[in-house]
Parts: structure tokens; C-alpha cells; sequence
């Protein structure tokens, strides 16, 4: 008897296996003379190459709904890193760069709670508080954000009674099952 999709094995190796083949494929071109970029300027790619097959995992093998999460984490990491590599963004300036890390976790987080059919809200709970808090570190960075967005205290203030209200509904709902 086989096992239904969703709970088979790791998405690992299928990542690990197109990271393996699309670095193969670099060093081979690589010894043949062929002009390919350097691997220092190409090593984003394997963040959004990890994108593409958490991608295929969620569309055509496991239909893990965290497979679409992790999609979009892995395309923001590898953007994020092609962002470095470009030089518009710089390692030494973590204000311009370290609010993309919940924002993008965040996004993945929704993404997550929106394949599984929004079963769980924990996901998407999880998911509007770092993705508030990548705003908000976006909005310390950039003067024409920073104008449109409440304080830091509104907001957290606002997180604190949506969390605490959504987790004493919960409790209620849960209760009186």
C-alpha cells in the first residue's frame, strides 16, 4: 500500500538535486571555455532554483501546502541575494536589507495558510505580524514610508490587541465545543 502524497518523504532531495545539476552544469560549461557568469555573482540562483522545486513539490508531487511558503521564501532569499550581488543593496547597511528577512517569512507564512485552504490560523497570524514588522523596519529606512506609517507603538499596539483578541476568541470558540 503506498502512502498518499502529502505525507511522503522530504522535499530535500528533490531541492538538493536541482542545486547538483544546475552546479554540474556550471562547471562543466565552466571547463569546456564556456563564458558562464562566476559562481560569486550566480549563487542567488540557488536560492530561487529552491524556489522552482519547492514549487514543483506543491503543484505536481507532495501538494504540501508549506511547499507554497517555502516558494516564496527561497525566490525572496534568492532576490535578496541577487540584490548583494548587484550592489544596490550593501552588507554593512543592515537597514536597507534586514526587513526584507520577516517580510519575506511572512509572505511565505500567508502563503502557506492560503494553500492549506485557511484551515489554521496560526499561520496567518504569524505571517501579518512579521510581515508588519518588515514594513515597519522598511519604514525606519525610507523617509516617504516612514511619513505614511503610524508609530512603531500604534503599531505594535494594534499586533497586541488582534493577537490577544484573536487568541481569547479562539479559547472561547474552543470551550464551548
Amino acid at each position: 500500500m503506498t502512502q498518499p502524497a502529502a505525507t511522503r518523504g522530504s522535499r530535500l532531495p528533490l531541492i538538493l538535486g536541482v542545486g547538483a545539476l544546475v552546479g554540474g552544469l556550471w562547471l562543466f560549461l565552466n571547463a569546456l571555455g564556456v563564458g558562464v557568469p562566476p559562481f560569486k555573482r550566480l549563487w542567488p540562483l540557488l536560492f530561487v532554483l529552491a524556489g522552482v522545486a519547492s514549487l514543483v513539490d506543491w503543484l505536481a508531487l507532495s501538494k504540501r501546502a508549506s511547499s507554497a511558503g517555502w516558494t516564496l521564501v527561497f525566490v525572496g532569499l534568492g532576490l535578496l541575494g541577487f540584490a548583494f550581488t548587484a550592489g544596490a543593496v550593501d552588507w554593512r547597511r543592515p537597514l536597507d536589507w534586514l526587513p526584507a528577512l520577516p517580510t519575506v517569512v511572512g509572505a511565505g507564512l500567508i502563503a502557506t495558510w492560503l494553500a492549506e485552504a485557511r484551515r489554521s490560523h496560526n499561520n496567518f497570524v504569524a505571517g501579518i505580524v512579521l510581515l508588519a514588522l518588515g514594513v515597519l523596519g522598511f519604514g525606519a529606512r525610507f523617509d516617504w514610508l516612514a511619513r505614511i506609517l503610524p508609530s512603531a507603538q500604534v503599531v505594535w499596539a494594534l499586533l497586541l490587541l488582534v493577537g490577544g483578541g484573536y487568541l481569547v476568541w479562539r479559547f472561547v470558540a474552543r470551550s464551548r465545543e
